[in-house]
């Protein structure tokens, strides 16, 4: 008997993958920030891993995640006593992604911290989902403090470059 099978190991070319949408969004937004790799190149590699209901997701999360990349750095530099360097760097943009998550989307506050943190697994960081959690469950509580702090910083409320910001206030 012959057997209709992809690549992916699926019946009649339907993929089936199981990736953490927020893993994928992490590494995605790792390999886009610290290796230079274009969106444009990163995300569709990234979003045949993931399941087809979930392509949006993903979308969504890198380019917001990069939209608003100045102001969830602060609230994660607000929350964290030292960052999350070298093998641990996908992780920092998990982090990133749980925040632009209660931040942005209308996403539960809880689905949202336990898929996040559900990530680390594949991210092969099972020692520091307490970490995650930690640092997400913290900024819900401090929401409206770091959301204060931010208010008087025109580059962090818009997230527009230094530069621009100078030019916008000399000019008007």
């Amino acid at each position: 008997m012959c057997s209709m099978q992809n690549k992916t190991g699926s019946q009649w070319g339907i993929n089936l993958a199981n990736q953490n949408v927020r893993a994928a969004a992490a590494q995605v937004l790792n390999n886009v920030v610290e290796r230079g790799e274009s969106l444009s190149n990163a995300l569709p590699l990234a979003q045949q891993n993931v399941a087809v209901r979930d392509r949006a997701l993903l979308q969504e999360l890198c380019y917001g995640v990069l939209r608003w990349l100045p102001r969830l750095d602060f609230f994660c530099k607000s929350l964290m006593d030292k960052p999350l360097t070298g093998k641990k760097r996908p992780l920092h943009y998990l982090v990133l992604v749980g925040l632009y998550q209660l931040l942005y989307t209308r996403i539960p506050a809880h689905a949202a911290v336990a898929d996040t943190v559900n990530g680390v697994k594949e991210l092969k960081a099972p020692a520091l989902k307490g970490l995650i959690n930690a640092v997400l469950r913290n900024f819900q509580r401090q929401q409206e403090t770091l959301c204060a702090q931010v208010e008087g910083n025109m580059t962090l409320t818009h997230c527009y470059p230094t530069w621009i910001v100078n030019r916008l206030q000399a000019n008007y």
